[in-house]
């Protein structure tokens, strides 16, 4: 996959969000056209039916409708990750799409802890887009409960699938995230799995979940999370009508850490929004795809990191068995001194997909 983040502009300040530094650089707030249609041209000679829309909050950008339809025209399904800060406006806008081309994921609001306001901006979403609309919810700690989700599927009939996400660190800058001490099962995720299933509804899991977040039984018994598998259509943390993508090779939790490729409204390329302080570079010229993008940044990435997001990892049997690739990559940069990544700043050249690591 590879994501187009079209703005930095954002209503929501979620204290995990990932994006928290990306979105404060002194960079072009939103993607000019000739940006947007190299980023279009670039994922479709990298093969990919599907146009993911980022930010910031997509909406916010002032040629959002057009950004929309122009994928549309060009053969793309589009998918758009959105806060839930909508004009009513583009919330009709996207409610006249039709299904079979274009979804929406919203970053659910915790009705817990925002404000009853936020929380009925996005009600209103779920009533306007229905099967349209992928609930997600990211948890910042297990002692979080994530079940009022599944309500909110049912009362607005929307998509059968929940994106459940834990809260990432950004690597060089602060942000909330879900903290773990060491290799241990997390009970929550079984127990919203299974509460899940009593309702019909099935859980899509992000990246960054390792197989020993879960019991051994649970692993066991769920072949079809943990190991790779050709599926008819999409992941299901992808889009709402699984039926409506080629099929694709499921990547199973623990091995799904990798390059996603982020283009920026600048048309800068980062490997991951938790990693874009390490390194970027420009959108590639024609003769090259996303799979020399996620070359390159595997190869300096790797050459750096940590094995795992644990010392255990050395010696654990999911990697042996190769069911977990050692975890989220910025977890395993937590474990290292605060100067052994390359920091993205004035002072520094930005590298280039050409250039060879650590030259």
């Amino acid at each position: 996959m590879a994501n187009i983040s079209i703005t930095r502009n954002c209503h929501r300040h979620c204290r995990f969000c990932f994006a928290r530094h990306e979105l404060s650089r002194d960079q072009i707030a939103d993607m000019p056209p000739e940006t947007y249609e190299a980023s279009l041209d670039f994922l479709e000679r990298s093969g990919f039916p599907e146009a993911r829309l980022l930010g910031g909050e997509p909406t916010e950008h002032p040629l959002f409708f057009d950004y929309v339809n122009l994928a549309l025209e060009r053969g793309f399904r589009v998918l758009v990750f959105s806060g839930g800060v909508v004009s009513r406006e583009a919330l009709r806008f996207m409610a006249g799409l039709p299904e079979e081309q274009f979804s929406v994921i919203l970053n659910s609001a915790n009705p817990h802890r925002d404000s009853a306001r936020l929380v009925a901006r996005q009600k209103e979403m779920g009533q306007m887009l229905g099967r349209k609309l992928m609930f997600g919810v990211n948890i910042c700690s297990s002692d979080e409960n994530p079940a009022y989700i599944l309500d909110w599927v049912r009362e607005f009939d929307a998509c059968r699938t929940v994106r459940l996400g834990i809260a990432h660190p950004i690597w060089g800058a602060p942000n909330t995230y879900f903290r773990l001490r060491g290799p241990r099962m997390i009970p929550l995720l079984e127990h919203f799995v299974d509460e899940a299933a009593d309702v019909g509804i099935d859980v899509g899991f992000d990246c960054g979940f390792t197989p020993c977040m879960f019991s051994r039984e649970f692993v066991d018994s769920r072949n079809e999370l943990f190991a790779c598998h050709a599926v008819g259509g999409c992941t299901p943390d992808t889009s709402v009508n699984a039926t409506s993508l080629l099929a694709s090779r499921m990547e199973g939790i623990g091995i799904r850490c990798g390059s996603i490729v982020d283009i920026l409204p600048e048309g800068q390329c980062i490997a991951c929004y938790s990693l874009s302080r390490f390194c970027r570079v420009p959108l590639p010229p024609p003769q090259k795809s996303r799979n020399d993008l996620v070359s390159f940044f595997d190869r300096e990435l790797e050459a750096v990191l940590p094995a795992g997001v644990y010392p255990e990892c050395l010696m654990c049997l999911f990697r042996e068995q190769g069911l977990c690739n050692g975890g989220c990559r910025a977890r395993r940069a937590l474990r290292l001194r605060p100067d052994s990544l390359t920091l993205i700043g004035p002072e520094q050249p930005e590298q280039t997909p050409d250039r060879k690591p650590h030259e």
